[in-house]
């Protein structure tokens, strides 16, 4: 058995440690229901250090906003500042370049170890190789983002599910990435790598409707249903970002 298959991650504070029992509880903070730990593949995260120290900056990408801007809010300070603390997150990478062995995470949590389900989103059109791939690259980069909103204040890194009653009466989780704080509103955003050559306006849909889904969730805190979304392609270089309201609900 390897060193790393008996490992704990905490979503509440990040510790790893040693599975000692079922409940799966945290030493460090004492929270339960932490996730089984996986370890990521060295070589796959060596290559996206790489990729990083090595590329040049990231490019924001405006074709998506101007694509959807019927439906992004009237407010135009709350999409300005949306988009003033994306493009400052991801200009972090360029002046971290040589502490990205301590950004870029080490573990995730294993879902299907933990759960005994795999995680949605799976595509039958993608092979199994691939679709973990692609799993990883979004959890690295992930991590990395996590790390970068750690200082900030209008960005909240959302750690544990979020608990409501669906319209059965049958009790549901959701969640988003991050809570984005704007004037007393809680805005929930999703963050979406893609493949080279993939990060366009019709691929992102799905993304989008993903984070409606969690706009519409959280009406504690975001009465007009507000929710965010951040897209980023590591190997284009290419970044962008869009907040919304119920009527991108038309367009996609």
């Amino acid at each position: 058995m390897s060193k790393f298959d008996n490992l704990y991650l905490c979503p509440k504070c990040d510790y790893v440690g040693s599975i000692t029992d079922d409940k799966l509880e945290c030493e460090k903070c004492s929270h339960q229901g932490c996730y089984v730990a996986r370890h990521i593949n060295e070589g796959t995260r060596k290559f996206w250090i790489r990729k990083e120290q090595n590329s040049s900056g990231w490019r924001f990408e405006k074709k998506i906003a101007t694509m959807y801007k019927d439906g992004l809010p009237h407010d135009k300070n709350m999409i300005k500042q949306f988009q003033k603390t994306v493009k400052h997150i991801f200009s972090q990478f360029g002046q971290h370049k040589d502490d990205l062995e301590n950004i870029f995470p080490e573990f995730i949590r294993d879902y299907k170890r933990t759960t005994g389900r795999r995680e949605r989103g799976w595509r039958k059109n993608i092979s199994a190789a691939k679709q973990v791939r692609n799993s990883l690259r979004g959890m690295i980069y992930e991590g990395a983002v996590n790390h970068f909103t750690n200082n900030l204040e209008n960005f909240e890194q959302v750690r544990l599910p979020i608990p409501y009653v669906d319209k059965n009466g049958k009790d549901r989780e959701f969640e988003p990435d991050y809570w984005f704080h704007f004037n007393g509103y809680k805005i929930p955003v999703e963050l979406k790598t893609y493949d080279k050559g993939r990060m366009a306006p019709a691929t992102i849909k799905s993304g989008i409707k993903q984070s409606r889904k969690y706009g519409n969730l959280s009406v504690d805190g975001n009465p007009k249903k507000f929710s965010g979304i951040i897209v980023c392609n590591p190997e284009d270089r290419l970044f962008s970002c869009i907040i919304m309201d119920e009527n991108i609900e038309r367009l996609i």
